[in-house]
């Protein structure tokens, strides 16, 4: 084995642990832990991040790295980890230290000003919090650099190798295709199916969130379901994924989807190999690419009439009186009823994206110097209006819905919809060269599905580029088609 990579390999440990402990102290701000603590918590992951800066941008790290990249005798993984740490050393020798500190606490505290501007529906709360924040962000990019405009270095962090151009291209030609689909299957008035607001008691919501992770593959004794204000999950270290979802006490739904969606998530993370977790290639290539195992298991499996046949005695031995009387059509119906919404997380596979690409056009607004974070509201209204035909009506269900920005995910939102567009050419080549899983999700079956998906995607982590391994997976490059080819098909067999 190289003298180099032996040399190397307490150093990414080292790295390992400095994230480990972030991601575990963030988790427990999202949680578990009391509002009063949070100053002090920003100040924790303050020092945490600029450690582990300080690591990563090491002299002697970079030499090693530079050693090993020309190094032949590496095994595929051991080159995988170097390439991806090369490009995050380099990536981090831009920020300054300071910025990287700053930018921590920053985050810490606007996420706590959001935690209160949401309930109390009112952004003044979070204003002055964001505009410092998307100040640091603006630092940021400049900082790291870019060809062609700032918003490819914030969307770098999260798509490495993506552009605005291309992301602006993949977007436009599916907006363009969903429009005229929104128009015809969601009619200007109607009635949603009674069932779906009614008391559904919170403890058998989450007890059946639980069966239902578990029954497609979530091992419980390498994670955790909890719950939060906005569900996420995160990989702390090898055998610890962890998972939220949010219940609410009118609707059942939202938290057996956001199960799902987070369950996607985790089944990744549960399934990258040991030898890769906590190595630099030890992630997904992408977060679009993670993404696309979060829709697949929501959406392209979730709502498919198969599987929402075998939910259904499920839900109603748990809720018999609230859903006792409805049928596997209306039960069907209701998990996919298409309808304008403003709330993203509770959008249908039908308008979802649009909801992505209003987000995509006022980030891109924000980083382009054409809108001020004090005119956010009206131009989340107005862009809204322009996309659903509906406005919020208040903060809480516009500007103020999401967590990102207060977490300083400028960039993150178009992985939501490059994950849709990669779960729909997945799901179609699994089906391809599995067929019959229709008859599989029938009886509860995933097995046939997560096996594929494992060996696939879940098992090569960072071996490649998002596009590079999309590539691999469909045998060519993926587009919006196959997701609009899927969307027609649903929505006109349900109207």
């Amino acid at each position: 084995m190289s003298d180099a990579w032996q040399r190397l390999v307490p150093k990414l440990e080292e790295l390992s642990h400095l994230r480990a402990a972030g991601t575990l102290l963030s988790w427990d701000q999202a949680v578990l832990m009391p509002p009063k603590g949070a100053p002090a918590r920003a100040g924790t992951l303050a020092t945490i991040e600029t450690i582990a800066h300080e690591r990563l941008t090491d002299p002697e790290l970079g030499d090693l790295i530079e050693a090993l990249a020309s190094d032949t005798t590496l095994d595929e993984g051991q080159a995988a980890n170097v390439r991806v740490l090369k490009r995050d050393h380099f990536k981090a020798l831009r920020l300054p230290p300071a910025l990287v500190a700053e930018l921590a606490r920053a985050r810490g505290v606007a996420y706590e000003a959001w935690t209160e501007a949401r309930p109390a529906s009112d952004f003044r709360i979070l204003q002055p919090h964001l505009e410092r924040l998307v100040s640091l962000k603006i630092e940021e990019a400049d900082a790291l650099g870019y060809e062609e405009e700032r918003y490819d270095a914030l969307l770098d962090h999260y798509e490495p190798g993506m552009t605005t151009r291309r992301v602006e291209e993949l977007f436009g030609g599916l907006v363009e295709g969903l429009r005229p689909l929104v128009e015809d299957a969601i009619p200007p008035e109607a009635e949603r199916p009674a069932w779906l607001e009614q008391p559904f008691e919170a403890l058998q919501q989450d007890r059946l969130c639980r069966w239902l992770v578990s029954s497609i593959g979530f091992s419980f004794e390498g994670g955790r379901l909890d719950s939060s204000p906005h569900p996420f999950t995160s990989s702390i270290g090898p055998g610890d994924v962890r998972q939220t979802i949010r219940t609410q006490p009118n609707a059942l739904l939202p938290s057996i989807y956001a199960a799902l969606h987070e369950t996607g998530h985790a089944l990744y993370e549960q399934g990258i190999p040991d030898s890769f977790v906590g190595l630099p290639a030890g992630s997904a290539p992408s977060l679009g690419m993670h993404e696309s195992q979060s829709r697949l298991w929501e959406n392209l499996v979730g709502r498919r009439r198969s599987f929402t046949d075998f939910l259904l005695p499920h839900v109603k031995e748990r809720f018999p009186a609230e859903l006792g009387t409805v049928s596997p059509d209306e039960f069907h119906l209701g998990v996919n009823y298409p309808e304008r919404t403003t709330i993203r997380i509770y959008a249908d596979e039908l308008t979802y994206n649009l909801h992505i690409a209003m987000r995509l056009e006022i980030e891109l607004a924000l980083f382009r110097n054409e809108l001020d974070v004090a005119d956010l509201p009206d131009a989340w209204d107005a862009g809204m209006e322009e996309h659903l035909g509906i406005r919020p009506r208040d903060d809480g269900d516009g500007v103020l819905q999401d967590v990102h920005w207060s977490m300083g995910l400028q960039g993150y939102f178009p992985t939501y919809t490059l994950g849709n567009i990669y779960s729909a050419a997945f799901y179609n080549k699994a089906e391809e060269e599995l067929g019959g899983l229709d008859d599989d999700f029938h009886n509860g079956d995933v097995s046939r599905l997560l096996g594929w998906l494992r060996e696939k995607i879940h098992s090569q982590a960072y071996l490649y580029q998002a596009s590079e391994l999309a590539e691999k997976v469909v045998g060519q490059q993926v587009s919006p088609e196959p997701l609009l080819e899927y969307l027609k098909e649903k929505y006109t067999s349900l109207t």
